[in-house]
């Protein structure tokens, strides 16, 4: 049980990092297309950071 809560914890991070990656490429080159994703980044950073968060806890329980 303790190897899946490792995995998934390091699964979610790897995930959310690349999230945060997209979102820093999108400001730095002003991509303006999708809008949809453009107007709700705010959102997506702010829930991406949480599951972050959850992938931290899943790592620190197995350690």
């Amino acid at each position: 049980m303790g190897t899946i809560k490792l995995t998934v914890g390091i699964v979610i991070l790897v995930i959310c990092l690349a999230i945060f990656a997209l979102i820093a490429c999108a400001k730095f080159f002003h991509i303006s297309k999708p809008v949809f994703l453009i107007e709700n980044i705010i959102e997506i950073a702010i829930l991406t950071f949480v599951s972050m968060l959850m992938g931290l806890v899943l790592v620190f329980s197995y350690l």
